[in-house]
């Protein structure tokens, strides 16, 4: 309790307890030294959180010795119990309308600062089986255990990926968030998350660590204004800075659910009409840091720009569709001038699978050791499309589609860096799901089925889906995926997602190899908070 807010309510009450206290009413209420209806107010203050006990008493006390001091000089006349009711009811409206207002007489209101703070998170174990096909072969280079041992010879046995052997693991991932109101525009955030801190796309724990320690890292940190007001025309406009949240509509053929995007995003919104199925456009534009290299060489970037149009031409039915251009600049690796290293730096600090590759450190026929760089430009055109409707008041169902081409992809530029074959620069996905819009209740459900194809310089391999194929491009297959609410804010998802590579060649001998199948399934058990 602030005493300072209750000082002029504990004044007005005193004063109006000492006149109640001092009216006479007839012999019996001269024989009694206080009211009932002072104790009655008194009960009510105590009742509501704004006094305590000895407060009450307190004041009780001073009521009467004024009425005491008072009794010799001044006669009151009888008040009716209707005007001592309305008294009593008076200070009573004063009192509480005073403690909602300011908040300082609930038992459990928080302080006014920590109000404009909401915590968020969310707890996934997971049971994770992965099935590779029998014919699968083994020679499929590791280009990130390459690229970071430097060091390998070009007829050393290099490091493979795993692609035969079935495995069994459980996986944790843990998320906490704090989004705090810095102003009626401005608000601010950040999240803690489990996961490899350079991996961008998945933030899963292993648990085969011989239970150590979980790394915990921050995938999250940003400041957001929006300039506009919340119910006008460009409510939905604003601008994001930090490590955010996918700021394009998109679907995981492209960016995986987990990445988060580092730089500054902003969105203009603007609602064509009044009332609340009218269209709007948007036009969302960004430029993200990818790898920094000081003065060594050309800072890698991801610059990116959509317009798109949301709209609910008829009752149940939403329709959202963007056309989006993602251009990432210095991506392409450099052959190293002979005898150097001056291009090494072009190499990628992470890849995940399916990118066509080549050694950078192979210069004019003399082969020397092993570092890959990316052979293809990327300049990303994605056309992207969700059509939402409802069945009835609790389910709905959806239709997503998206469609990617790599227009700065040249096969005559592959050729030249010895690059054997690619399966090419396009990529689709279509997916149709159907249940709850959200899993937050007991026996709430969802069901979803689709299919994607990626081809191998279609977009950058390191950002997509970690769980389709493991990770990357070159890859085609189906995801299906259903979950089931156990209680509130508890549910069950099951995934079943089974991919194969499109276009396959040995690395050693430059001809087609047989398909890679990877059949991943998962049961994932996640809570809420």
């Amino acid at each position: 309790m602030r005493s300072h807010k209750l000082k002029p309510t504990l004044l007005a009450a005193t004063a109006a307890l000492a006149a109640l206290a001092a009216i006479p009413q007839g012999a019996a209420a001269q024989d009694r030294p206080t009211d009932p209806s002072t104790i009655d107010i008194l009960d009510v203050l105590v009742e509501k959180g704004v006094l305590s006990r000895d407060d009450a008493n307190s004041v009780l006390s001073e009521a009467r010795k004024r009425a005491e001091a008072n009794s010799g000089v001044v006669r009151v006349p009888y008040v009716p119990e209707a005007v001592r009711n309305q008294i009593r009811d008076e200070v009573k409206k004063e009192v509480v309308a005073t403690a909602r207002q300011e908040g300082w007489a609930q038992p459990d209101a928080l302080p006014e600062w920590l109000s404009r703070f909401r915590f968020s998170g969310d707890m996934r174990v997971r049971g994770e089986h992965v099935a590779f096909g029998q014919s699968n072969t083994p020679l499929i280079y590791d280009i990130n255990a390459i690229n970071a041992d430097g060091g390998y010879f070009v007829d050393d046995l290099l490091p493979l990926r795993a692609t035969t052997k079935d495995r069994q693991r459980a996986r944790v991932r843990a998320r906490f968030g704090v989004d705090a109101k810095v102003s009626d525009k401005v608000e601010a955030g950040l999240r803690f998350v489990t996961g490899n801190p350079s991996d961008p796309v998945s933030t899963n724990e292993s648990l085969t660590g011989n239970f150590d320690k979980f790394m915990v890292g921050l995938d999250r940190a940003y400041i957001r204004v929006r300039p506009f007001d919340k119910d006008g025309r460009f409510a939905g406009s604003n601008l994001i800075l930090g490590k955010f949240d996918n700021p394009f509509f998109s679907t995981e053929l492209m960016f995986d659910r987990d990445l988060q995007f580092e730089g500054a995003a902003a969105t203009l919104e603007a609602r064509l009409g009044g009332g609340e199925g009218a269209p709007s456009v948007f036009l969302t534009g960004g430029a993200f840091p990818l790898e920094e290299w000081d003065f060594t060489g050309d800072d890698k970037f991801l610059f990116a720009g959509q317009i798109g149009v949301k709209t609910a031409p008829v009752d149940g039915l939403r329709f959202k569709a963007a056309a989006a251009l993602y251009e990432f600049a210095n991506v392409q690796g450099q052959y190293n001038t002979q005898g150097l290293r001056d291009n090494d730096f072009t190499a990628p600090d992470r890849v995940q699978f399916g990118n066509s590759v080549f050694n950078l450190r192979q210069d004019g026929g003399v082969v020397n050791t092993v570092k890959f760089g990316l052979a293809s430009k990327f300049r990303v055109g994605a056309a992207t499309a969700r059509a939402e409707f409802d069945i009835n008041p609790t389910l709905v169902g959806a239709l997503d589609f998206e469609v990617l081409k790599n227009f700065a992809f040249d096969r005559d530029e592959l050729d030249d860096r010895l690059v054997p074959a690619s399966s090419g620069d396009m990529a689709w996905n279509a997916q149709l799901s159907i249940g709850h819009r959200e899993i937050a209740e007991a026996n709430a459900w969802s069901l979803s089925a689709g299919y994607r194809r990626l081809e191998a310089d279609s977009t950058l391999d390191l950002f997509t889906d970690s769980d389709f194929g493991l990770g990357g491009t070159d890859q085609k297959g189906f995801v299906v995926r259903g979950s089931w609410g156990l209680a509130k804010n508890f549910w069950l998802t099951g995934s079943w997602l089974s991919a194969r590579t499109i276009d396959l060649v040995d690395p050693a001998t430059g001809t087609a190899a047989p398909p890679i199948d990877t059949d991943v399934f998962m049961l994932d058990l996640n809570a809420k908070f």
